[in-house]
């Protein structure tokens, strides 16, 4: 629907603005309850969780880990499989998750009536996020997808495979643009931010080489990395 914005009269305007507030209070009022009502159901969650309210998530089968924001009206879904969303995660408005998948196969039905076994991995896997992973506006990540630690998903991205640790990914299907930084970057990155036995292992930095990577970053002073610091 469009409005056209013609100036009320002397009256009206206020009457307006007055009904404007107490609708927004009420759409306020009505977010808080369904929010705190929804964050008890997510199977696991971290602090500092942000979610809409708004938003569409199984949240039985959504695990959530610590400092994650998932944005504006994502959409997260998962009926027998799982989401698993790592540390520090943030993502732009309308995301949208699906962990599972129909089965198109069976001959002889129509595929609403094509049921699966408990368990099947090859039409319910689930969704693995990494640490540090920023996801863009309205991206898809589909089935069965690992996005690595630190990587990033372009805007609009349809993720049908996986995303390699500190990877950029693009596109529809998406695939990898580039690292975000050389290797030996990476590298120091992991052991200024993790413990020893949290950083990659050698095989998967190994991996990484063949990969086109960014630019190498600036250095950071002391006062700007106290500016970073998270509040």
């Amino acid at each position: 629907m469009r409005v056209a914005a013609h100036r009320p009269g002397v009256l009206l305007g206020p009457v307006l603005a007055a009904l404007d507030r107490f609708l927004r209070t009420g759409t306020q009022v009505r977010r808080a309850i369904r929010g705190y009502a929804l964050a008890g159901r997510f199977a696991a969650r971290g602090n500092n969780f942000t979610f809409d309210p708004d938003g569409v998530y199984t949240c039985e089968t959504i695990e959530v880990g610590q400092n994650v924001d998932l944005g504006y009206r994502p959409i997260l879904m998962a009926a027998q499989s799982r989401i698993r969303i790592g540390d520090n995660v943030m993502f732009g408005p309308e995301v949208t998750i699906r962990g599972g998948n129909h089965r198109i196969d069976q001959v002889g039905l129509p595929m609403t009536a094509a049921e699966k076994e408990p368990g099947d991995e090859s039409h319910d896997r689930g969704v693995t996020i990494g640490d540090d992973v920023w996801v863009g506006t309205r991206a898809v990540i589909l089935h069965g997808v690992t996005i690595g630690r630190g990587a990033v998903i372009g805007a609009g991205a349809v993720v049908t495979r996986s995303v390699p640790p500190y990877a950029v990914a693009a596109g529809n299907p998406a695939r990898v643009m580039r690292l975000r930084w050389p290797v030996e970057t990476i590298l120091t990155h992991e052991r200024q931010v993790y413990p020893p036995d949290r950083r990659l292992a050698a095989t998967e930095l190994a991996g990484l080489a063949e990969l086109p990577a960014g630019p190498r970053p600036a250095p950071v002073t002391k006062s700007l990395t106290a500016d970073l610091q998270p509040r």
